[in-house]
Order: C-alpha cells, then sequence, then structure tokens
C-alpha cells in the first residue's frame, strides 16, 4: 500500500548541504515505489523556490505558508485560504507595525506585498525584541483566536495565517485528493508549526525540535532518510 510522508523544510529536510543530500537520495527511492512525498513549509512561494532551484528539490505536493496553500509538483494551486480581509486593518493596528523590524505580506504567489493588497495568505513581522514578539503574540492569540493561527518563528519574528489553516488541515485536503488512508500517512517536523500535523498522523520530531512537538511525537528521529528506512521496515 503506497504511503504518505509530509516533511517540514528547515531544520528537517534541509539541516546543512551534506544532510539534505542523503535526504533526496532516500526520498528518490522512496518515490519510485510510488509513494508519495510532500514537503510542508513556512516559507512563502517564492522563498521557497530559491531553495528547491538551488538544491535541485524533488516532490510530488508542496504545502507553503504554514498549510495556508498547496500545490502540485506542476505549481498548480489545489488550495489557498486567506487572512480574513475585515479584520486586516485592526490586525495592522494591533501589531504594532511601527516598532517592527521588518514586516511583509504574502498573497497565494506573491511574496512580498502590503497589507493594501488584501487578499493575504501570510503575515510576517520580526520585531527586535523576543518578550515584546511574546507580548504581541500573546494579543493576538486572546484578540484573534477565532480568525488567526499566529506562530512564533525564527527567533523574534511572529508569522501569521487563517484560522481555517495550518499543515495537518492541509494533509487531510491531499490524502482525500490522493486517496490515501490516514494509517498510511508520516509526518516529521521541528517546531511549533509542525504540531498539529506531528499529532494527528504518524508523527516524528527530530532530535532538535522544540519540547511541546516531542511531547506529541511517536518519536524523536535524527534525518527524513533515517525515517524513511524506519517506515519502509
Amino acid at each position: 500500500m503506497k504511503k504518505l510522508l509530509v516533511s517540514d523544510y528547515d531544520q528537517t529536510f534541509y539541516i546543512n548541504d551534506e544532510d539534505i543530500e542523503k535526504n533526496k537520495i532516500a526520498v528518490n527511492e522512496f518515490r519510485k515505489k510510488e509513494n508519495i512525498f510532500v514537503i510542508a513549509t513556512g516559507r512563502s512561494y517564492a522563498d521557497f523556490m530559491k531553495k528547491k532551484n538551488q538544491y535541485n528539490i524533488e516532490y510530488d505536493y508542496l504545502i507553503i505558508n504554514h498549510g495556508a496553500t498547496i500545490l502540485d509538483k506542476k505549481e498548480n494551486i489545489i488550495f489557498n485560504e486567506k487572512i480574513p480581509n475585515e479584520i486586516l486593518d485592526s490586525l495592522k493596528f494591533d501589531l504594532h507595525i511601527e516598532n517592527s523590524e521588518r514586516n511583509f505580506c504574502c498573497s497565494i504567489l506573491e511574496s512580498r506585498v502590503d497589507f493594501e493588497y488584501k487578499n493575504l495568505t501570510k503575515i510576517h513581522v520580526k520585531y527586535n525584541d523576543l518578550e515584546y514578539s511574546n507580548k504581541i503574540l500573546k494579543k493576538l492569540e486572546e484578540k484573534y483566536n477565532s480568525f488567526l493561527n499566529s506562530y512564533l518563528v525564527s527567533g523574534n519574528s511572529i508569522e501569521i495565517i487563517s484560522k481555517n489553516a495550518n499543515k495537518s488541515k492541509a494533509i487531510k485536503l491531499l490524502s482525500k485528493e490522493i486517496e490515501i488512508v490516514q494509517e498510511e500517512i508520516y509526518t516529521i517536523g521541528d517546531s511549533y508549526s509542525d504540531f498539529e500535523m506531528v499529532k494527528d498522523y504518524n508523527g516524528y520530531a527530530m532530535k532538535e525540535s522544540v519540547d511541546g512537538l516531542k511531547n506529541v511525537a511517536l518519536e524523536e528521529i535524527d534525518s527524513v532518510s533515517d525515517l524513511i528506512r524506519k517506515i519502509e521496515g
């Protein structure tokens, strides 16, 4: 029976140049057996395409923006979930953009648009101070919990997507598309945005994962290539 493997990108599929080559070889063999491989990343389309082209990464489907957007290997859009337009003005005010070190928004395939663009898929805001970032994150969770998922990423940065999207929900949509049973779905990641997909499926956490992820994973593992060897017996 075919299997579906979904891997986070940063610090999972890619840790260093040597590690990614081992993972690519393992994935290529995995796919030759008619199994399906998916990259699931918080990166935007343009940001990930740079990595795809740099390392010649092959996959069957691509989940970007923490699960808000799904593409097939020909880059056709299968799914995209937008942040509700009606909260954008209020959200911009509460993010205190004037205090940020860097901020940008993403539409479906565009990685640098502003708030006025509307129809946004992801918002990224970086602050100078981790304590301040956590303060903003707490406010977002209290005020916008019904509308948004917010993640602390890369130190002091916050990334925001629709509440109706995460990596696990994207996998559920894909599993219906390709007609694969939940028991044959495997996931691996290292960060908070991987939490749902690791918890909801046969999930594994990288050894250097955040503690919360390790708590819901079946097991800690060293690499994607090690996981492929494990699930193939």
